[in-house]
Parts: structure tokens; sequence; C-alpha cells
């Protein structure tokens, strides 16, 4: 389960045009969205995984802090 933060870390990576800027988001967010496999680092760029995409999609942003 992602905290509500989390999840809005992963919706402004997701959000971002691969032309853009590189989206700043907390670095324990990153970390943790990471070692989840919801994102991946990428020449030092934040990207979506699939199941990141799939979490998106679902909606899911439930937490218990």
């Amino acid at each position: 389960m992602l905290t509500h933060e989390e999840f809005a870390a992963l919706l402004a990576v997701g959000h971002t045009p691969a032309n853009d800027r590189p989206t700043v988001i907390a670095p324990e967010h990153s970390a943790r969205l990471v070692a989840l496999g919801y994102m991946a680092d990428i020449a030092g760029r934040l990207r979506l995984t699939t199941p990141g995409r799939h979490l998106i999609a679902a909606g899911i942003a439930t937490s218990a802090s």
C-alpha cells in the first residue's frame, strides 16, 4: 500500500512528458517506489514501469500513514 504522498509522487512522474524536465519528488518516495518496482531510474531520470502504470490506472491510493 502506498501513502497518499507516494501515490501523488507516482502521478507526478507519470504525468511528466518524456521531453520535459524531470519531476522532482522526495528522495524517500522515489527510493520506495523504485524498490517496489513502480518506477525505474533510467539514466538519472525517473520513469514509470508497467506495474506503476497499472497502479495509476487502478487509482489505488490507500495507506496506513
